[in-house]
């Protein structure tokens, strides 16, 4: 790939992966590159039908509606467009309408992962992931579009852990305890949830709430539980883990590259470590994929 672009990539990264295309969980580095590049081949096909669906479209329908693989597409874009990070966005479904031109502010602040199973988080999914793809297609991105994606893409995984987990809105509201502690829970669904979600033995004893259960590292879950919950703010604990930390010359929290259950998919930034030290303490695989995610950047440990 030419040095001077990055891939805007999609969430999970098995978007685009056929059978035995997959590299989850593939250590091997030339293993991966080839699956890599098997993919990176597919998508660049994938890119030509969706400009040549674009540019036949009616500019007097006001719509244009993704197929299965437009609503699949990657474009690659010049780096000075996104900055020094790869980013990823969530297609939309493929009954989705793509609006072109006619654009309603989307308010990121609000989208928050307290109402999983709503219908306005799904509304929210839905405008936000066809805009940023409409952006892309159209080669025209905002500024602060990485921002925008990094924020977005965190709070839908957080959403996605909780539809996982089968919590609702009603057990998410401000005063809500876990059921998980009270061992009031559907045992079948979390017998089918994934390791990384599995309830510890703290939160099978100390009364929380329900959002502590949807983040997928068990050693941050035990240390906000072995915290008086009274001792810290909650609310900004969650919006600085989401991107909205406001640091000098860029931002903080945490950046998805992979499944919102998988550990290894998280990257945290050095701004959110250095706030909340205490937050990641002892958190071998956050650092672990930390470590991996700015070696593929070609940054430094």
């Amino acid at each position: 790939m030419p040095p001077h672009l990055i891939p805007l990539q999609l969430m999970p990264q098995q978007a685009h992966a056929a059978p035995g295309d997959d590299w989850t969980g593939i250590s091997d580095p030339k293993a991966r590159k080839k699956m890599q590049d098997r993919i990176h081949q597919r998508i660049s096909r994938q890119r030509k039908k969706v400009q040549a669906g674009l540019s036949s479209h009616s500019a007097g329908s006001g719509h244009y509606v993704p197929t299965s693989s437009t609503a699949t597409t990657i474009r690659e874009l010049p780096r000075g467009c996104l900055g020094e990070h790869g980013i990823t966005i969530c297609p939309s479904s493929d009954n989705a309408v793509l609006a072109l031109g006619r654009t309603v502010p989307l308010d990121l602040s609000a989208f928050t992962a307290c109402e999983p199973d709503s219908e306005r988080t799904e509304w929210f999914i839905l405008q936000f992931s066809t805009r940023a793809l409409q952006d892309i297609v159209h080669g025209s991105p905002r500024a602060d579009m990485l921002l925008n994606l990094i924020q977005f893409n965190a709070t839908r995984a957080l959403v996605m852990n909780a539809r996982v987990m089968g919590i609702t809105r009603e057990f998410m509201v401000p005063d809500a305890r876990s059921q998980i502690a009270y061992q009031n829970f559907d045992g079948a669904v979390l017998s089918s949830v994934p390791l990384s979600l599995k309830p510890t033995c703290l939160q099978l004893t100390v009364s929380h709430h329900p959002w502590i259960d949807v983040l997928p590292w068990l050693e941050i879950r035990d240390n906000l539980l072995r915290r008086d919950e009274n001792s810290y703010d909650k609310k900004e604990l969650c919006r600085d883990l989401r991107g909205f930390q406001a640091v000098a010359g860029g931002w903080g929290g945490m950046i998805v590259w992979g499944d919102p259950w998988d550990p290894l998919g998280w990257e945290v930034t050095e701004a959110f470590a250095s706030k909340w030290p205490w937050v990641v303490q002892n958190c071998q695989k956050l650092l672990e994929s930390t470590r991996y995610w700015r070696a593929v950047r070609g940054e430094g440990q």
